[in-house]
């Protein structure tokens, strides 16, 4: 090849790459531009949508609330914290006479536990209360004991807990011990067989349903049993060793005067909380029963007291040393 066409074949290849560096700038500079375009469109979008959000947020109605009243969050935020420490500390709210006028917050932590008593060496007794649940009386009850700081046991009927279940559920929550009446208040031991233990049956469902569990024992009506009762009742009996007869005098001077005549160490008492008089005859007794070197407890605080284990269709009277 000659001088003159190697200096040819140069030029053309000069021209040739710096045309195809041209071509790959243009193209670059081309994508570049639609990229920016993109994101600034991506970008007005989304300003777009910000600003619609922004103007409904400001025309919601929690909006004007927080604008109107922006001390709502700090109340709502106390308000869970007390309800969480109310939770912790075991308080409820108990009805205070006419539910209608009033009501008490009470910390239920007042009662200590069965675990947490030292009962040793004491002198115990037992208060039991039949036939109940009553709307009127028993709440009233309820006040008392709790304002005494004393723990009872309700054997209650079915049909009158299914009646008055919030009523239950607060003795239940104030540490109380709850058994069973049976359902109907019938003479066990002069019905057929198949009617007392459908009527047993009843009874330990019904409060089943209402607490969660089945009583852990039975009073008989009347205290009458036999050992076809002890059997299908598959539960302890109770019976009591102190009869105040409130049943009978409807008088809270003669209540106290027949308790305090046949009490003794280890006593089981029948009361009733369906009669206005038996409930106004217990802060009297409560504290003359005190003043006696009287300890109050539940038929299972007096048992593990005594360490007696009990046995299902056994009946116990009272629980001595």
């Amino acid at each position: 090849m000659n001088t003159l066409d190697k200096l040819f074949s140069r030029e053309l290849n000069r021209r040739t790459g710096a045309h195809a560096i041209n071509i790959y700038i243009e193209s670059a500079t081309k994508k570049r531009q639609r990229t920016r375009s993109a994101g600034a469109k991506a970008l007005s979008a989304t300003k777009t949508t910000t600003k619609v959000t922004t103007q409904r947020q400001k025309h919601s109605f929690f909006h004007r609330l927080n604008i109107r009243f922006p001390w709502l969050k700090l109340v709502a935020v106390l308000a869970i914290g007390i309800v969480m420490l109310a939770d912790i500390l075991d308080f409820t709210i108990s009805k205070v006479g006419d539910p209608c006028i009033t009501a008490r917050v009470a910390p239920m932590s007042k009662h200590l536990r069965a675990t947490e008593r030292i009962l040793t060496g004491k002198k115990l007794v037992a208060l039991t209360f039949d036939d109940g649940p009553s709307p009127e009386t028993t709440p009233k009850l309820l006040d008392i004991l709790h304002e005494k700081d004393v723990l009872a046991t309700f054997f209650v009927l079915g049909n009158q807990a299914r009646n008055n279940p919030d009523v239950i559920k607060r003795a239940a929550k104030e540490h109380h011990e709850i058994g069973s009446h049976t359902m109907y208040h019938q003479n066990l031991i002069r019905i057929p067989v198949s009617a007392a233990e459908s009527d047993i049956n009843e009874a330990k469902s019904t409060i089943k349903n209402i607490l969660g569990h089945e009583p852990s024992y039975t009073r008989p009506p009347y205290g009458n049993y036999n050992e076809t009762v002890q059997k299908i009742a598959n539960t302890p009996l109770i019976i009591w060793s102190v009869d105040s007869e409130d049943w009978r005098t409807k008088d809270p001077s003669a209540i106290l005067a027949t308790t305090m005549s046949e009490v003794h160490d280890g006593a089981i008492i029948l009361m009733h909380d369906i009669y206005p008089t038996s409930v106004e005859a217990v802060p009297n007794l409560i504290d003359t029963l005190r003043q006696n070197g009287y300890e109050f407890v539940t038929i299972s605080e007096l048992t593990k007291a005594r360490n007696k284990n009990l046995t299902n269709g056994e009946t116990y009277y009272n629980f001595t040393l």
